[in-house]
């Protein structure tokens, strides 16, 4: 009877330091020659195989249940855990002031730096010399019409557009005729022009006449055509190769 207590106590012993070697592979992770002691728990000492190994066996009514076995390993394989900082909070958005209250103070915008001082050095001077300039043309003139007055010599007479001296080809710009002949005597009266090389009608519209003249030299072609024509006239612009001419009879 001795015997068999002591085989089955034996075979207990056994599965007990199988399940400590596979609850020690499943701490290590897989490695089973890590140390044991990273798994979390530290397993017990192992027993002297000398001392003489004595339990009593009560069956499996009313007797203690066997000895627990070791806690089980960490999940974090034994590895000291890894603190986190907590992201930074955001600072509050901005809230209006209730009604009534104050408003806010706000950043005032700096003002635009200075312009520098020799500008504003030059620029009085220019205003100043415009000033001094003005003024001695107006003593200028003050000076010659005192002069001439003096003298008894009247003023020059402005420019007479029809003294401008025209050349090449040139488009007269004639208006109102009243009807067909008139301007047909006023061609005429260009072709004997001196100087006046060509003579062409180009349009008639509404009494207003467009006539192209080809000029052989320089010529006052206003002036020397107001001693041709019979019918008075006006001259509104002569130069760059155009003359306009306004019929008044």
């Amino acid at each position: 009877m001795e015997s068999d207590v002591n085989a089955t106590l034996s075979e207990l012993e056994r599965k007990l330091k199988e399940l400590e070697r596979e609850l020690e592979t499943v701490g290590r992770g897989g490695e089973l020659d890590a140390d044991p002691a990273q798994g979390g728990w530290t397993p017990p000492a192992e027993p002297d195989a000398a001392a003489p190994f004595t339990a009593s066996w009560h069956g499996t009514g009313g007797g203690s249940a066997p000895a627990a076995g070791p806690p089980p390993a960490s999940p974090f394989n034994g590895a000291p855990p890894i603190p986190v900082t907590p992201p930074p909070a955001p600072w509050p958005a901005a809230q209006a002031p209730p009604p009534g209250a104050t408003p806010w103070p706000t950043a005032a915008t700096p003002p635009p730096p200075p312009p520098p001082a020799g500008l504003h050095r030059q620029l009085d001077e220019l205003l100043a010399f415009r000033d001094r300039l003005v003024a001695t043309t107006d003593d200028l003139v003050s000076e010659l019409s005192r002069v001439l007055t003096e003298l008894g010599i009247d003023a020059p007479a402005p420019h007479d557009p029809a003294d401008t001296v025209l050349t090449g080809a040139v488009v007269v710009e004639a208006a109102p005729f009243a009807d067909l002949a008139q301007l047909t005597v006023f061609e005429q009266a260009l072709m004997r022009v001196p100087g006046v090389a060509g003579v062409h009608v180009r349009t008639l519209d509404r009494g207003a006449a467009t006539i192209d003249v080809q000029l052989a030299g320089p010529v006052a072609l206003g002036a020397a055509l107001r001693t041709q024509v019979p019918v008075a006239f006006a001259v509104a612009h002569a130069g760059d190769g155009r003359l306009a001419l306004t019929l008044t009879a």
